[in-house]
């Protein structure tokens, strides 16, 4: 008897899905036959049998939580490559290079910081250089191969986000200023809100109007501290570059209400403020030694601003569907030569 095309098509498909099926069985009477035998090579067990939980190794692809959940690091189908280190001297003397970092509870030490910036002060140019870099930008992190820039720290906290900085960038920032979003509120209003320079319209929801809508046009604006922080990380109608500069303008603006002679009354109550929502190791004798460089940095002028922006990157996925920034690790450089004054 002849069958049609269809028919024949039908009968392969039915043939392949009972041997699977078949495959399978025979499998399970095997394993089960050699899990209960005494004279069988290897010992199989299928019940009964207390698990051994893998160690966890730094260089993995995953985290281990506080909860004992694992956190998976996404991995791109290549590694960024590490770049050279700066040599001493060619930087130069007497400059320090703090990392500005914000985040929402910095205490519980499982967070991420959204906003990384870096502030190189220098002294022999009278400047002080703003460097924003994007969270989701995908960096080399010593241990733990790679994933985004604002993971670092709740991996390894400061002393591994230096290592990270000079293997991705060439050099180790010295000092850290970590920033609560409450105590940012808080700051702000001690001072009477700042005033800040917006460059570019913002439209996006936020919670503190009544048709939950906010439009902030070009021009100067007077903010308050919900105003200020919403301003700073609102990011649904817009990108993390554009995120990146509204911070910019905001830490000027605090930086330039700060140098006011008027605001030393207030420096008890912000020293409180301080003491509260912001952790940083810079000591008090590093401080009093910049103390000078306040009267130059009042003309805004001497504060420059750079960022790794969306030409020094470009946009990847991993192998989980996560949406990463690749760096560009020449244009990034050539950037950060002329921020950090590089061999002048």
């Amino acid at each position: 008897m002849r069958f049609n095309k269809h028919q024949t098509l039908t009968l392969t498909v039915i043939f392949v899905l009972s041997m699977s099926f078949i495959g399978v069985i025979l499998g399970s009477v095997v394993i089960t036959a050699m899990a209960h035998s005494e004279s069988s090579p290897w010992y199989i067990s299928l019940s009964g049998m207390e698990r051994t939980a893998t160690p966890f190794q730094p260089n993995s692809f995953a985290n281990i939580l506080e909860d004992g959940s694992i956190e998976l690091i996404p991995q791109p189908m290549f590694t960024p490559t590490p770049v050279p280190v700066i040599p001493e001297g060619e930087l130069p003397e007497n400059q320090v290079n703090i990392i500005m970092l914000g985040a929402d509870d910095f205490g519980a030490g499982n967070f991420r910081t959204d906003v990384i910036m870096l502030l190189s002060i220098n002294p022999k140019h009278q400047t002080a250089s703003l460097i924003s870099f994007p969270r989701d930008l995908y960096v080399t992190i010593p241990g733990y191969w790679s994933n985004r820039i604002n993971t670092v720290w709740q991996l390894g906290g400061f002393p591994l986000l230096q290592e990270t900085f000079q293997v991705n960038f060439g050099f180790r920032p010295e000092y850290y200023m970590m920033v609560n979003y409450n105590g940012f509120k808080d700051v702000v209003n001690s001072i009477g809100g700042i005033d800040v320079t917006v460059s570019e319209e913002l439209q996006d929801s936020c919670h503190f109007e009544p048709n939950g809508w906010c439009v902030i046009e070009p021009g100067e604006h007077h903010m308050e501290g919900n105003t200020a922080l919403w301003y700073a990380r609102s990011r649904l109608t817009t990108s993390d570059f554009d995120r990146n500069r509204r911070a910019q303008e905001v830490v000027v603006a605090i930086f330039k209400k700060a140098v006011n002679l008027n605001m030393l009354v207030k420096v008890p109550e912000l020293y409180g403020l301080y003491r509260e929502y912001v952790d940083t190791d810079i000591p008090l004798t590093k401080v009093l030694t910049l103390l000078p460089m306040a009267k130059p940095l009042m003309t805004t002028d001497n504060i420059r601003r750079f960022s790794v922006s969306n030409e020094m990157v470009t946009n990847w996925i991993t192998y989980e569907g996560a949406w990463v920034l690749m760096p560009n690790y020449d244009a990034i450089s050539d950037m950060l030569n002329e921020a950090l004054y590089r061999n002048e």
